[in-house]
């Protein structure tokens, strides 16, 4: 029998199988696709060589559980990390305004960071440091907002329409991957604590020189099978076998039965609801909300042309459809010209063709980057990601399971559960270790 066996090859289901064989439990990881990786791979684009990643994810150095997991596996200088937060900002117009946090203690170097950028005008600088102070002073009484979205959060703290829409709407979208009118204020003001307002290092922004499934896919799949346990892809799992309240395994789309002391799910919520036996949905109310999570879609335009459009990593574009550049031809040193553009909580756009959004953002970037005009396309690939994320609401937060549930043995891990973050890599990463350490708990006492 297995000591755990772990459904799913993502950043959740592996950080949690590479926990467990480091804490000494013999771990199989059963990954139902060819590939493991989940929502956050890469896969080689035949027609140009180029390694492209189904999403674009960013990094922080507050992903304290992300860093830990990529340092066990020994890949952590894949991602190279900046040496304090820069983010810079295009308006149409092509206007470049930075924003670049000095090292000092929390909170001056935000603030500092803040006063000194061109980014605002000087009354947005004042709402800016009006907002810094309210998280401070929250953070000393243990309160932050009460039901709330991110607008009416904002609006609520003096943050004017315009420095919304070209700063904080930006970050909550890139964060949330959700519209700020409806996106929960309590989460986004914990990213804020931890992305701004925490230390200097834990801002920084960090971007995977190589393709995400570089970072961590086979380096943990290595770690897990190094330690006696083993990480098998095209294993379907049809069902939970779960008799007398006592998770024993698993039943695989072949028939075949798997037995194991714990099972820990990795998978999005929705397939975690066709695993379970029937008795359990709707009657167990820990599981009656897993199909009460609404998904925020994700897309991804990938662009190669012949030359090199800019010579920035990364930017936010204002008042624009698309929200963020990644230059993936510097960022990888290729020095090619390619770039990936990302629509984060696209609802509005995912049934959009994919003909329409090349041309949306082929006309943006040329209203953004002057340089683009005169580029020719060589290659498009566009990746809708209907499924990337939960949506990040009030009403959502409630719905989000802990690890352990009323089932004895069978534990969950993913970055839609109580983790107390949005769904991010540290989400997810935090909660595979989190599951971990639960079992491990168990067989202690």
């Amino acid at each position: 029998m297995n000591d755990v066996l772990v459904i799913g090859g993502g950043f959740a289901g592996l950080a949690a199988g590479v926990a467990l064989a480091e804490g000494g439990c013999r771990v199989r990881v059963l990954e139902q696709r060819p590939y493991l990786g989940g929502r956050a791979r890469s896969f080689l684009d035949p027609t140009t060589g180029s390694v492209v990643d189904n999403g674009q994810h960013i990094f922080m150095g507050c992903y304290h559980a992300t860093i830990r997991f990529l340092s066990t596996i020994g890949t952590l200088d894949r991602v190279r990390f900046q040496a304090c937060l820069t983010v810079q900002f295009l308006d149409r117009n092509g206007r470049l305004s930075r924003l670049q946090c000095p090292d000092l203690p929390s909170p001056w170097h935000a603030l500092l960071g803040v006063l000194r950028s061109g980014s605002f005008t000087l009354r947005e600088k004042l709402e800016v440091l009006r907002l810094g102070i309210a998280l401070r002073q929250n953070d000393e009484a243990h309160h932050g907002p009460k039901r709330l979205s991110v607008r009416e959060w904002l609006t609520q703290l003096g943050q004017s329409a315009r420095l919304q829409r070209n700063f904080w709407d930006l970050l909550c979208i890139a964060a949330l991957n959700e519209d700020p009118e409806i996106a929960n204020a309590a989460l986004f003001e914990r990213v804020l604590r931890l992305a701004l307002f925490t230390s200097p290092a834990d801002s920084r922004l960090g971007i995977a020189r190589v393709g995400l499934s570089e970072v961590y896919v086979d380096a943990a799949a290595d770690f897990i099978r190094a330690k006696g346990g083993s990480v098998e892809c095209g294993q379907g799992v049809a069902g939970l076998l779960v008799s007398e309240g006592q998770c024993r395994g698993v039943l695989m789309s072949t028939g075949e039965r798997i037995e194991a002391a714990n099972v820990v799910s990795a998978v999005p919520s929705f397939q975690l609801a066709a695993l379970l036996p029937g008795e359990f949905l709707p009657g167990e109310p820990f599981f009656a909300s897993l199909g009460r999570l609404r998904p925020a879609p994700i897309i991804s335009i990938n662009l190669w042309f012949d030359r090199p459009i800019t010579d920035l990593d990364f930017a936010g574009l204002r008042g624009a459809t698309i929200q963020w550049l990644f230059n993936k031809g510097r960022i990888s040193d290729r020095g090619d010209g390619y770039v990936s553009l990302v629509l984060s909580g696209a609802h509005r756009y995912i049934a959009t063709s994919k003909e329409e959004l090349l041309a949306t953002a082929l006309r943006e970037l040329e209203d953004f980057f002057p340089e683009a005009r005169g580029a020719r396309l060589l290659h498009s690939l566009v990746i809708k990601e209907r499924f990337a994320t939960f949506s990040p609401t009030w009403e959502a937060e409630a719905l989000r399971p802990a690890v352990r549930t009323p089932i004895r043995g069978l534990f969950l891990a993913g970055d839609w559960t109580a983790t107390g973050l949005p769904a991010t890599i540290e989400g997810a990463v935090q909660s595979g270790y989190t599951a971990a350490r639960a079992i491990m708990d168990n067989r202690r006492t």
